[in-house]
């Protein structure tokens, strides 16, 4: 055995495979905390298997191929480790029919994440170093789709030995680089500071996760400049500056344009533009036979990026592409697709909503948003349209939460407290049953004043049913899913408190906070932040009432509550609302005279 047998771990963030010895993950580079390595990953690595066995049906034998070694058992052990999330786990394995599913393509529309392909990359490398030869079981249409070619494995084979005695080590990740490496090709340290993960993955409101594929985003926007061309739309001046930046001349539309127009005279189907991903699936067979729904998915996810990126002109441009061709574009040759043909469509307009939202479009934003959740073909019974589309808007809390938030960014407040009410009222029917703090406010809601409302007695309420000891043990199940819950409603009823707030209706937000404050105590870890939010709403709230000591004692409670918040999704814009809070602290001192210690607390 030339390659040295290390030990391993699954990092209880992402069940990717590590050195034992790391201190931080290769792949989402987050810190293995000493408290949570022997914590259960969210999937476990049993997932990162299913994955990989897409790819390589056989995977388990070739597993149990290997010659005994740490790895062998580390692997061993991962097929058999499962998640917090057992329901993805909670069926009978047929295994007949999971061989048929591993062995068809349905499912291979976007490729292998890091750690699924490591597993692959490892197992085929540890048993060439076993003296196995691999060559023929490199020969198959999914391994030509990842390039897990004999060339590719022999060179890294190679470069894995040459590494072992003269590599650079990262103390971080605990993997070999070149020995004149400058930066760690594993977790992207610069080798002295910890890596840092990728923010943009972690943005509050962000959807998608995928790098920019820049050959794609060329190629719509060739595309979108043709179609203008074509229809005789001012291409050159429209379009100059964007098709520039991303090196497409006016030689390359003009080729374009004379390609189209001879597929068009001959009749000939016109493909959308796909990502080569996409394109080498179909090249080796193995596409699901729905090239359409893929592409155009493609299209949106990239806008998507785009948006996150700050690429605004191309963002829009890629996403009204995008719903133009979702609307009438043949989707593929599967029955049935034709049903997923608005759901891809909502994707594209949450996209467009966030991206009016971003640019200060608040009223494009909301109409996009309203254009989500449409229902397909018009449905055969009389009046059914209608009632199905009233109970979805009813069942639906996120959709009114978000058009809410955008009336709020237009100073539509009317509007915006009838939407986050419809919200609270679809939770309340969501769980089948009120919960208390919710139900206090229930005259509220109904547009009674605060003085009318009355706490309600048991008698308001169904009678819970009465668990029998063995259902007792479920609860635990759904513990987290209550905790959701009741953070979702915290989060809306304090939306609710400031929209009370900017209309000047002070005391109807102090009753709303009063019951947010109330249905936060419930909860805990990681819902710190929400629950410093809502003090931190209520510490304003008394400063504009002139209540200086409590809306001291609210701040330094939200301020408490952020410092006890170990991993922000976004560390720079979590970091601002720390310190607009604390200078919202210092400001309260002030009026009271406690200039000394409101100087502790200024940040601007």
């Amino acid at each position: 055995m030339k390659l040295e047998d290390r030990k391993y771990k699954w990092c209880p963030r992402c069940s990717g495979c590590v050195n034992e010895a790391a201190s931080h993950c290769r792949y989402c580079r987050n810190e293995l905390v000493t408290g949570e390595q022997k914590a259960d990953p969210y999937f476990g690595p049993e997932s990162k298997f299913d994955a990989a066995r897409r790819w390589v049906p056989s995977l388990n034998s070739l597993i149990e191929m290997l010659p005994q070694s740490n790895f062998k058992k580390h692997l061993q052990d991962g097929l058999h480790m499962r998640g917090r999330l057992q329901s993805m786990a909670m069926y009978d394995r047929d295994e007949e029919s999971e061989r048929q599913f591993n062995e068809s393509n349905v499912g291979l529309e976007r490729p292998p994440f890091e750690q699924e392909r490591s597993i692959i990359r490892e197992v085929f490398l540890h048993l060439k170093d076993a003296g196995v030869d691999i060559e023929p079981m490199l020969q198959t249409p999914k391994l030509r789709v990842l390039k897990f070619t004999k060339e590719y494995m022999d060179e890294l084979y190679k470069v894995r030995l040459n590494r072992q005695t003269d590599g650079k080590e990262c103390k971080f990740c605990k993997e070999r680089n070149d020995s004149a490496a400058q930066a760690c090709e594993f977790c992207k340290s610069n080798f002295v500071d910890p890596p840092k993960r990728e923010a943009r993955r972690f943005r509050k409101n962000a959807i998608g996760i995928f790098p920019l594929d820049k050959g794609l985003l060329k190629d719509v926007l060739l595309h979108i400049a043709v179609n203008r061309a074509l229809t005789g739309g001012a291409w050159r001046t429209e379009m100059a500056d964007v098709l520039s930046k991303h090196d497409i001349c006016n030689a390359d539309v003009e080729k374009g344009l004379g390609e189209r127009q001879f597929l068009i005279r001959e009749d000939m189907h016109i493909e959308l533009p796909m990502s080569d991903w996409q394109r080498s699936l179909m090249m080796e067979g193995l596409d699901d036979g729905m090239d359409g729904y893929h592409a155009i998915h493609n299209i949106i996810e990239m806008g998507q990026t785009c948006l996150q990126e700050e690429f605004n002109e191309e963002a829009e441009l890629v996403l009204n592409f995008a719903m133009a061709v979702a609307e009438t574009h043949r989707l593929g040759n599967v029955q049935g697709l034709e049903a997923m043909r608005e759901p891809l469509k909502t994707s594209g307009w949450m996209a467009l909503s966030q991206l009016y939202e971003s640019t200060g479009r608040y009223a494009e934003a909301e109409a996009a948003h309203s254009k989500m959740f449409q229902l397909g073909p018009s449905m055969a019974i009389p009046g059914l349209d209608e009632i199905l589309k009233a109970t979805m808007e009813m069942l639906s809390p996120q959709r009114s939460m978000r058009q809410a938030d955008l009336c709020v960014k237009q100073e539509k407040y009317d509007e915006a407290i009838d939407l986050y009410k419809k919200a609270l009222s679809a939770l309340d029917k969501q769980e089948n049953k009120p919960f208390v703090g919710f139900s206090k406010m229930a005259g509220l809601i109904h547009g009674e004043p605060p003085s009318s409302m009355t706490t309600p007695t048991a008698e308001d309420f169904d009678t819970p049913p009465q668990l029998q000891k063995d259902e007792q043990a479920k609860l635990s199940d759904v513990s987290d899913l209550v905790l959701v819950s009741t953070a979702h409603r915290v989060g809306v009823m304090k939306k609710l408190a400031e929209v009370y707030i900017a209309k000047g209706d002070l005391a109807t937000a102090g009753y709303v906070l009063d019951e947010s404050m109330e249905l936060a105590e419930q909860l805990n870890e990681p819902y710190q932040a929400l629950v410093a939010d809502v003090c931190e709403t209520y510490g304003r709230l008394n400063i504009l009432q002139g209540k200086l000591p409590d809306a001291e004692a609210q701040l330094r409670r939200a301020l408490e509550y952020y410092s006890s918040v170990k991993d922000p999704m976004d560390p720079d814009e979590f970091q601002k609302i720390v310190d607009k809070t604390s200078d919202s602290l210092a400001d309260c001192l002030e009026k009271q005279g406690k200039n000394d210690e409101a100087a502790k607390y200024r940040k601007a």
